[in-house]
């Protein structure tokens, strides 16, 4: 399992690096090209742009979680990507509720708990901004595509 304490010290590292940032999207890019393409293709039109600034901040962060404690994962394949969303959006649409409602059987079903946690924050506090956040229609496909990212790159762990 990932730790809180190395989601917060990644979290550290990407928001006191402006000037390596682009270069962090770089090598993300180039580590995991399928995951980068499903990142940056994920229902564009769903997306405003400070959503898809997010998502690829979100994404960012679970990836060098994910290095930083464990290994670096195989590459995603465009097939292990869309089980995974499949699957994610099948147990979201099976729930009818808030949003948090539907967020319980990922809770209840995860080793990665402090990933999904993040992952819930992060969307949930941009949403609940008044200024520059979220909007409450893109909590919920952020949420799934940040799920999604978590499984592939955790798949095969032991953790």
């Amino acid at each position: 399992m990932i730790k809180e304490s190395t989601i917060e010290r990644v979290l550290d590292r990407l928001e006191s690096g402006v000037d390596e940032y682009e270069q962090e999207i770089q090598d993300f890019a180039e580590s995991q090209p399928h995951l980068m393409a499903y990142v940056a293709n994920e229902d564009n039109e769903v997306f405003q742009q400070e959503e898809l600034a997010l998502l690829l901040f979100g994404t960012l962060a679970v990836y060098q979680s994910v290095t930083d404690e464990l290994t670096e994962p195989e590459v995603a394949t465009p097939e292990q990507i869309e089980a995974a969303d499949d699957a994610n959006y099948a147990v979201v649409n099976a729930i009818k509720g808030s949003f948090r409602a539907k967020l319980d059987p990922f809770f209840a079903k995860t080793k990665q708990e402090d990933l999904l946690a993040f992952i819930e924050d992060l969307v949930s506090a941009e949403a609940e901004a008044e200024e520059e956040g979220i909007t409450k229609e893109a909590r919920e496909p952020l949420f799934v595509t940040l799920k999604t990212v978590v499984d592939v790159l955790t798949r095969g762990s032991r953790g």
